[in-house]
């Protein structure tokens, strides 16, 4: 039943790691509070960067445990195929290769795929990346593309 739904795909832009992390912190905490499953796919380990944000906010101990209990370690390509996805959110992030293989191997796996892609690599290739995705993640949630860049990918329009 699962395999003929569409995967909802999200992306999110980031300066470095520890932006990322900020920015991902109150979407995972909001889905952690509605017992959504999330799962990361990190081609670099993020957990110095996390600990330093868990220390630096008022989020309470019971919050921070299920936060730190989401996988932040590095994963290896091979290991994606043991994970179980269904019915969760998948946080990917790495390099555009690395980006671009999870979401072949875990096509139509996931619910929702957030890819994580660095400002930088963005500001190339745009376009291209919009037109790959459902809505766009920022500080304040998910919002559908045309609202953060006044733009209408599916028909080419500037608004």
């Amino acid at each position: 039943m699962f395999e003929n739904k569409k995967t909802e795909r999200i992306c999110s832009l980031y300066v470095n790691e520890m932006h990322l992390v900020v920015m991902l912190i109150p979407y995972i905490e909001k889905n952690l509070e509605r017992n959504v499953k999330i799962v990361t796919i990190l081609e670099k380990d993020l957990n110095n960067e996390l600990d330093v944000l868990l220390e630096r906010t008022n989020l309470n101990e019971s919050k921070k445990k299920k936060i730190r209990e989401i996988n932040w370690d590095s994963k290896k390509l091979d290991e994606i195929e043991k994970l179980n996805l269904k019915n969760g959110i998948v946080i990917i992030n790495g390099s555009r290769e690395f980006v671009e293989r999870v979401n072949f191997l875990i096509e139509n796996k996931a619910e929702k795929i957030i890819n994580c892609i660095k400002l930088e690599d963005f500001e190339k290739r745009a376009s291209s990346v919009l037109e790959k995705h459902d809505k766009i993640l920022n500080t304040l949630g998910e919002r559908e593309i045309s609202e953060v860049f006044h733009i209408d990918l599916r028909n080419n329009v500037r608004l």
